[in-house]
Order: C-alpha cells, then structure tokens, then sequence
C-alpha cells in the first residue's frame, strides 16, 4: 500500500493528541495533590509542566514530587544545602498556612531530626497503568480514526 506524505507525517506521531493526553495525566495529579491537602500554595501544581515539539510530548514533575508519596528520612550529618534552601521553601510554606513565621525553624529542626512521613498513592495513582490506560485509549482511539480516514479511499 502507498502511503502518501500527510499518512507518513501523522504515523511519526501526533504530539497535539499527546498533549491533550498529558493534559489529563497532570490535572489527575494536580486532583490527587489537592484531595490530600499537598497543594497549600499552588506552586506544585504551577510546575507540573508540559513540553511538546514536532514528534513528541512530555509532562515535567519537580524531583521532590517522589518525597511526597515516599517521605522523607531525617537530614544526615553530611547533607548538601538544597536551591533554595529547606528554611526558605518551609518559610514560604509556613507564610501560606498562616502559620507563624517563628515556627519555621522548629518545622526545619523537626524534619531535620525525624524526616516526614508521606502520602503513598499521592503520585502513584494518577500514574498507575490503569489510569494512563483509561487516559490513552480515547486519545488512541481518536488518532485510529484519524489514521483510517486517511488511508480510506
């Protein structure tokens, strides 16, 4: 069978449809952030972010997204300063509770001696197999049809 050029550019992907996949992948977990009260400033949620280019898409998490499921041990002794530093994000934290300012560095201290414990299916759920089966079969679906509509005379 003789694919012609438009049947060849859509069979290298679609990243719309992609888009539009991850799309609903990042709002589950923006869903599964706010129902278990891990979204106090929005400022998780701000970067769950999505890139796309001619033949691909992906959606971005920030590295501490894993703690929040896992949690976190207490701080070695030999531990490197994060950017920024814990103080800072526990501050700002601390700011969007209504939270005294003076009980940040009781929060640190308290982290730093007994780590924290996490929410486990925080971020698992929402990237479970069955939910990015249930998230990807309309989008497969919908590029089928457009793929037969194509190579259909």
């Amino acid at each position: 069978m003789d694919y012609g050029p438009s049947t060849m550019d859509f069979l290298q992907m679609n990243p719309q449809q992609l888009t539009s996949f991850l799309e609903t992948i990042r709002a589950d977990i923006i869903n599964s952030l706010q129902a278990n009260g891990k979204d106090a400033s929005g400022q998780t949620a701000k970067q769950l972010t999505i890139t796309a280019d001619n033949t691909s898409a992906q959606l971005k998490l920030p590295g501490y997204m894993q703690l929040l499921e896992t949690g976190r041990g207490p701080t070695s002794p030999d531990a490197v300063a994060a950017n920024p530093p814990m103080i800072q994000r526990i501050q700002q934290w601390c700011q969007e509770k209504g939270i005294p300012d003076k009980a940040a560095w009781a929060i640190k201290k308290s982290i730093d001696k007994k780590g924290f414990k996490g929410v486990p299916g925080l971020l698992s759920e929402p990237l479970s197999d069955d939910n990015i089966n249930r998230r990807l079969d309309p989008v497969l679906e919908q590029m089928a049809d457009e793929l037969m509509a194509l190579i259909s005379p």
